[in-house]
């Protein structure tokens, strides 16, 4: 009962260490926020380089912590014009997120109507079931951002989806055990060699992002660089106060 006493429903503990004796040198009660922020800025690097800026439209298909993260990040990439779906929260996120922002952001009464209005559209729900289908999808192109699966029972993006798609992971070897890769495969539909490229191949030029109107799906499960990445952050920003 931990938010009838005013406290985060669960918690979480990150403890940088010194990557050459492995000695402790600081712990975070962070409660997922640093976790969070990680997820928001591997969700921008998507952005910047799996999407085009003519691709204004932005949609977020579920409405927590981890879409606002994904909604500032976002921005710092460019403006756009935000679009929210939600079972719960939509409107209070669409309101809070257009007033720190300073962008637009419509609030809609399903998925698919969603679907039809955005050229990105960030995914982070908890994973039971899949959120969109593939008929929804704008056919001039779509960029999906998928950070709702990350382990063995969650999945939000239809295997079709997937199939059809330019196919991104954070890092293969993990998606194709707990992310959406794995439903395309457990579905026959692919394989590992259906990889397109892993997201630090496109950062570093050494495959293209967007090349036309193709569907291309990120499937970010989060990893263990994005981990040390922010825990160095978070000590310097320490060390520097």
């Amino acid at each position: 009962n931990n938010l009838e006493k005013n406290l985060p429903p669960g918690s979480g503990i990150f403890i940088v260490v010194n990557a050459i004796t492995g000695a402790p040198l600081g712990v975070f009660q962070e409660n997922r926020f640093m976790t969070d922020l990680r997820t928001g800025a591997a969700g921008a690097v998507a952005m910047k380089y799996c999407t085009s800026p003519e691709q204004e439209v932005v949609g977020f298909i579920g409405c927590g912590a981890i879409a606002k993260n994904m909604a500032r990040a976002a921005r710092e990439i460019r403006p756009y014009k935000g679009v929210a779906f939600a079972h719960d929260g939509s409107e209070e996120f669409a309101k809070q997120m257009s007033d720190e922002l300073g962008i637009p952001f419509d609030v809609v009464s399903s998925a698919e109507e969603l679907c039809n209005k955005s050229d990105i559209i960030y995914t982070q729900t908890p994973g039971g079931s899949t959120v969109l289908e593939k008929d929804w999808l704008n056919p001039n192109g779509v960029t999906i951002i998928a950070s709702g699966s990350d382990q063995p029972t969650k999945n939000e993006i239809p295997a079709n989806v997937l199939a059809a798609s330019k196919y991104i992971s954070d890092l293969t070897k993990q998606t194709s055990k707990v992310g959406e890769l794995r439903s395309g495969i457990e579905a026959g539909l692919m394989s590992e060699a259906d990889v397109y490229a892993e997201l630090g191949e496109i950062v570093n030029g050494t495959k293209a992002g967007r090349e036309g109107n193709e569907i291309i799906v990120v499937d970010l499960t989060g990893t263990g660089a994005q981990d040390a990445a922010i825990g160095q952050v978070a000590w310097d920003k320490l060390g520097a106060n």
